[in-house]
């Protein structure tokens, strides 16, 4: 089975947490992120504002990890789990500038 799962959002950079590492030595980031944005849904305009959490490995880890708080983001990847057993998500980040 396949399917679409594509995410691509702007955020500015509110939280990380330390730098780690994956058993296999990968970097790894996490962090949260804030979204603002104005879209037309049904032929009205709609303010959306939340916080949402990202993570992230290897190289695109890295530069994430050398971002400042505050950096403002443009982002994609794609929405998982955030763990086996969870049902909440969380975006992984595979590309941003």
């Amino acid at each position: 089975m396949s399917g679409i799962n594509s995410v691509e959002l702007v955020g500015t950079l509110t939280g990380k947490e330390a730098v780690r590492y994956t058993p296999a030595g990968l970097e790894v980031f996490e962090g949260t992120f804030h979204h603002r944005a104005q879209l037309v849904e049904a032929g009205r305009t709609r303010t959306l504002e939340f916080d949402f959490p990202a993570v992230s490995y290897a190289e695109t880890a890295k530069a994430l990890n050398g971002l400042a708080l505050g950096a403002q983001i443009s982002l994609k990847g794609f929405l998982a789990p955030r763990s086996m057993k969870s049902r909440r998500l969380i975006v992984h980040i595979t590309e941003f500038n």
